[in-house]
């Protein structure tokens, strides 16, 4: 009797697994900026396309490696429904930058929403691994990037 409750358990597990969608990091910039991707090693399934990575500045602004931006995938990925994000962290995001005043919220916030509009993205990770602000000053930060972005979205990946 056991068997038919153990058939519904995979069915909905199943069900729920393809319900997923996949996100990806693309590492494609020069090597400062993560330099890894050498062609396009996007899985075709993905949904989510994740640019790693832009890089911190002391003065809290971002730097994007525009001589390596990918315009040609990220427009063929965009044409395919996968939505494209910019990441901010990884080997060069330094968050204690970004949080150390409202002078550099400031910077960050409109260094990055000038990178989206820029580059035509469809919005941001924020990835946030360590940092020394309170969480108060994070969560305001992340606050005021969403009301820059507007309908753009975040992915905030601890």
């Amino acid at each position: 009797m056991k068997t038919p409750s153990i058939l519904l358990l995979l069915a909905l597990c199943v069900f729920h697994a393809s319900a997923f969608e996949l996100s990806v990091f693309y590492c494609g910039f020069g090597g400062d900026f993560c330099g890894q991707s050498t062609t396009d090693d996007v899985h075709p399934g993905a949904s989510f396309v994740i640019l790693a990575f832009v890089n911190t500045n002391s003065d809290g602004s971002v730097t994007i490696d525009s001589a390596n931006h990918p315009y040609d995938l990220v427009q063929k990925w965009q044409d395919a429904g996968k939505k494209v994000f910019i990441s901010v962290g990884g080997q060069n995001g330094n968050w204690n930058y970004v949080f150390a005043s409202q002078s550099n919220i400031d910077k960050f916030v409109s260094s990055l929403v000038s990178i989206v509009n820029t580059y035509g993205l469809d919005g941001v990770d924020l990835d946030i691994e360590s940092y020394s602000a309170t969480p108060r000053t994070v969560a305001n930060a992340i606050i005021q990037l969403k009301a820059a972005l507007g309908t753009k979205l975040i992915i905030v990946s601890p």
